[in-house]
């Protein structure tokens, strides 16, 4: 059956399928390969070292359907870590310095959406910018405080595998909800896909798109919360490369760079397939260096496939 006789529905699923069988094919390849990669233990490591960057994956999900792009992710999850962190080194409550994290996280993300969509610069532009920003208020937050030695109860978030792995399922499955059952999330798709044609038919753009980069800045939030946990210290330089990590997750699990195709389906494969190749190639022997080149690679390729299928898709 031909590309163009499919639903998008079909499509989506086809291409999911797609991302799917590479995952599979990239693990059975590092099982032959690597005797030392054939154990459960393995498998819980990939799963448990894709938290962080699978919750702010799937906030980047929405925020690419939407046709946007947010570089800023690293910096909100480094700020957020620090106001975390120093609130709990100050002595508050537990469940009060996450709540501040949190609502951190949301307002950066706020900030990102109100300067995009009312100074109309671009999205890649505007991130930028408020990366270094949040970069900077997170280095002066920080500088000369010991941020470390957090409440035991804290510790418990990020420690293990049930706790962390439960978070990310939660991220995912709270994205895939919205996206499928909300009218936001619904409309997203059609944001991404043709701005005019969504403010002709009256969809309120601007005010969905601040809500798609508040939620991505909640999710960066949520990312901080696990990393500060796990490792019980802080530190302004944490999320360096993250935002460009997430964003390779979303692209190699099959979202369109151009927006309006996608899924947090195809974020969860993108996410276990880069932290997969990191494993393997780990356990192969082989340096961060080229495993920082393997990731480049796929991100080139699976770019190159989205834009042969639109093609096709063009001209049939």
């Amino acid at each position: 059956m031909k590309l163009s006789n499919l639903t998008d529905t079909q499509k989506n699923m086809l291409k999911g399928m797609q991302s799917l069988i590479g995952l599979f094919f990239i693990y059975i390849l590092f099982m032959l390969l690597s005797p030392t990669f054939r154990s459960f233990d393995t498998f819980k490591t990939i799963l448990t070292q894709s938290t962080i960057l699978g919750a702010m994956a799937a906030g980047t999900t929405i925020v690419i359907i939407a046709g946007g792009l947010d570089l800023s992710i690293g910096s909100i999850m480094a700020l957020v870590a620090v106001v975390i962190g120093s609130m709990l080194t100050a002595g508050v409550p537990v469940v009060v310095a996450i709540f501040s994290g949190l609502i951190v996280g949301v307002l950066c993300g706020f900030i990102n959406g109100a300067i995009i969509q009312y100074t109309g610069i671009p999205s890649f532009i505007g991130t930028l910018g408020m990366m270094k920003a949040y970069r900077g208020i997170a280095e002066i937050m920080a500088s000369g405080k010991d941020m470390s030695a957090f409440p035991d109860s804290f510790g418990k978030i990020g420690s293990g595998y049930f706790i962390p792995i439960s978070i990310m399922l939660a991220c995912f499955l709270f994205v895939g909800f919205f996206l499928k059952k909300t009218k936001p999330g619904y409309n997203s798709f059609a944001i991404g896909g043709n701005t005019e044609v969504s403010r002709l038919a009256g969809i309120p753009i601007k005010k969905y798109n601040i809500l798609f980069y508040s939620m991505g800045g909640i999710f960066a939030a949520i990312g901080a919360l696990i990393q500060s946990s796990r490792l019980d210290f802080v530190q302004s330089t944490w999320g360096n490369g993250m935002e460009l990590n997430a964003i390779a997750a979303v692209i190699i699990g099959g979202t369109s760079m151009s927006g309006g195709i996608g899924g947090v389906g195809r974020t969860v494969i993108g996410v276990l397939i880069i932290n997969t190749l990191n494993a393997g190639l780990s356990h192969l022997g082989v340096g961060s260096s080229w495993q920082r080149i393997s990731i480049g690679i796929v991100i080139i390729l699976a770019v190159w496939f989205d834009t042969i299928q639109r093609k096709k898709e063009g001209k049939a």
